[in-house]
């Protein structure tokens, strides 16, 4: 129930390091802000900006700013990111995404370095992959690989098969399908389509209430043109005699 603990509360020099961890952010926050407002761009600032985001990475304000503060950088030298201020960044965005790896705001700062210099887009599939064996469904992490992707020009065979194999972990992943998805022809041949739902319906029949493979195989049997739908129905009633008590067979 809402107000009521789960334990004990904290000892008070647990709540009074809190306290003050939290007013020193707050100080250093006041202080960032005033600095932006002002237009400032020295190192201190810079630096304190930084410690800021690897305390808190889901405050945009704070990462417009350092944006703002390295395109100042850029003006001055007449030039992009070099290769040490590039690395720092990522540095401190993947510092801050094993903190918070759904923020929206670190991964838009990522990207934004990445783009700035996309010979770098290959090596960040490898990053994407090492995130997405902590958490298969972080969909902040599956939207930043496929852009990435796209720009290191990625085959559609190696999208499908990473796809794939996210699939093999974890079947039940909304964002898995919709990769594998995006490879596919939006017109198939009933061979095809076959193929496809014939590896959704194992995982249909091990878990026959997962709706992320149930649109994958609604959307597949749509491109076929519903080529298949005569077998999809005979696999159909066989689940449902196994697993009577299944919603998502009975609404199929």
């Amino acid at each position: 129930m809402h107000g009521v603990r789960k334990g004990p509360p904290p000892p008070p020099e647990k709540v009074a390091a809190r306290r003050k961890k939290a007013a020193t952010y707050a100080a250093l926050l006041k202080h960032a802000l005033a600095a932006k407002q002002a237009h400032k761009h020295d190192s201190e600032t810079y630096a304190v900006v930084e410690k800021l985001l690897l305390a808190s990475p889901d405050v945009p304000t704070l990462w417009n700013y350092r944006r703002e503060m390295l395109l100042s950088r850029e003006a001055k030298t007449d030039g992009g990111l070099d290769e040490n201020e590039t690395q720092l960044e990522l540095a401190l965005t993947q510092k801050c995404l094993m903190k918070q790896p759904k923020s929206y705001a670190a991964w838009h700062h990522r990207l934004w370095i990445v783009r700035r210099r996309p010979a770098l887009a290959k090596d960040e599939l490898a990053l994407c992959a090492e995130f997405l064996k902590l958490d298969e469904r972080n969909f902040h992490c599956w939207n930043y690989r496929r852009m990435v992707a796209e720009m290191a020009d990625e085959a559609v065979e190696d999208t499908r098969a990473f796809a794939r194999d996210r699939l093999q972990v974890n079947f039940s992943n909304y964002s898995a399908h919709h990769a594998l998805a995006k490879t596919l022809p939006s017109q198939m041949d009933a061979a095809a389509a076959r193929e496809e739902l014939g590896i959704a319906r194992q995982a249909l029949f091990c878990e026959p209430d997962d709706q992320s493979t149930w649109w994958f195989s609604f959307d597949v049997l749509r491109r076929s043109n519903y080529a298949t739908v005569d077998e999809e129905v005979a696999a159909l009633e066989e689940l449902r005699s196994l697993e009577p008590s299944a919603r998502w067979p009975q609404m199929a």
